[in-house]
């Protein structure tokens, strides 16, 4: 199927000027036709959608459908060392959200960060993401469609605390910022999410940690016991 630019920029839920950046930056690939770009939906899908390891997809596949092959994905799949800050200096929200969003830390998974820490700290604005116990799962109000993964994980720990509005009024020491390609994956991701943050032995576990690997490994023993106690 064959998209114009402002088809392309509804699809991705962004803007069109999005778009001619990601066109001059060679992230997307459009032609002119009679001045006005075209793109291959197909070519856009691949990119920004594409199918589990070792799926195969024959033709074109809806955003729906290939989002329901993300949808037994654990946690810990969409953590990576990389993407941790284990001593976090913030003592602020707006501090948070950019120490969780550097773009040296997100790598080439998100194409526009400025935009992501807005989106973030308009979520906090509504109603802060502290969910108790020293929890916050900071997060964006829509779907980041642009994501180059199906979703990630930045984690974040504060030994000493930091006001974030929770719920409960209490310091929040672990931060979990989620992002998503769209709202399945959202769903699914904050579900399984809510089980492991409920664990007391958990949460104790990942504020001694003494480096990335070791949260990893935690999140990982965690899921799997949940799993087979399910």
């Amino acid at each position: 199927m064959i998209l114009t630019l402002r088809e392309l920029a509804d699809y991705l839920r962004v803007n069109e000027r999005t778009i001619l950046r990601m066109l001059k930056t060679g992230q997307v690939q459009g032609a002119k036709i009679g001045g006005q770009w075209r793109f291959n939906s197909s070519q856009i899908d691949g990119l920004f959608f594409p199918p589990e390891e070792g799926v195969e997809v024959e033709g074109e596949e809806s955003l729906g459908s290939l989002a329901r092959s993300y949808l037994s994905i654990p946690v810990s799949r969409m953590m990576a060392e990389d993407r941790m800050v284990m001593d976090m200096q913030a003592t602020q929200m707006e501090g948070v959200i950019e120490e969780l969003t550097p773009c040296d830390l997100l790598g080439k998974l998100v194409m526009e960060v400025e935009s992501l820490r807005a989106k973030c700290l308009a979520r906090e604005q509504l109603l802060s993401t502290g969910v108790g116990n020293g929890v916050a799962i900071p997060h964006p109000r829509d779907p980041v469609a642009t994501l180059k993964a199906p979703a990630m994980i930045v984690f974040g720990r504060s030994r000493r605390g930091i006001d974030f509005g929770a719920v409960d009024g209490k310091p929040v020491h672990l931060f979990f910022l989620l992002c998503c390609q769209n709202i399945e994956i959202h769903l699914h991701l904050m579900g399984r999410m809510a089980k492991l943050l409920r664990n007391r032995d958990f949460l104790a576990q990942c504020l001694v940690c003494e480096n990335p690997a070791d949260v990893l490994r935690v999140v990982l023993e965690f899921e799997r016991a949940q799993f087979l106690h399910d």
